[in-house]
C-alpha cells in the first residue's frame, strides 16, 4: 500500500466517523424521545467517566428492551456496517 493509499483509507474512515454520528442523530430525531425511552434503556450508574454531553446523552440510546428497541439497534448497526464495508473496501481507491 503506497502512501497516497494509506491517506485515502484514513480519510475513508473519517468520513465514516462523520456519516455515522449524523446518521445516528438521524434516526434519534426519527424516533423521538417517547419511543427511545419506551424501548431503550439507559444505564443508572454514572460517574466522572461516563459522564455526556448533549450529544453525546442525546445519541445515547442505551440497551434495548424490546423487540423495537433490538430492530433499530440491528438496522443502525447493519447499515454503518453495510456502508463501511463498501466504502473502505468495494469503491476503488482513488
Amino acid at each position: 500500500m503506497t502512501d497516497r493509499e494509506s491517506m485515502v483509507v484514513l480519510e475513508r474512515l473519517i468520513q465514516i466517523i462523520g456519516v455515522s454520528f449524523a446518521y445516528i442523530y438521524l434516526v434519534a430525531r426519527l424516533i423521538g424521545q417517547e419511543n427511545k425511552n419506551t424501548w431503550f434503556k439507559k444505564r443508572t450508574r454514572s460517574s466522572f467517566f461516563t459522564r455526556r454531553g448533549f450529544m453525546g446523552d442525546y445519541i445515547n440510546f442505551g440497551y434495548p428492551v424490546s423487540w423495537q428497541g433490538i430492530l433499530v439497534f440491528l438496522a443502525i448497526y447493519g447499515a454503518i456496517f453495510s456502508f463501511g464495508y463498501w466504502y473502505l473496501f468495494v469503491l476503488p481507491l482513488i
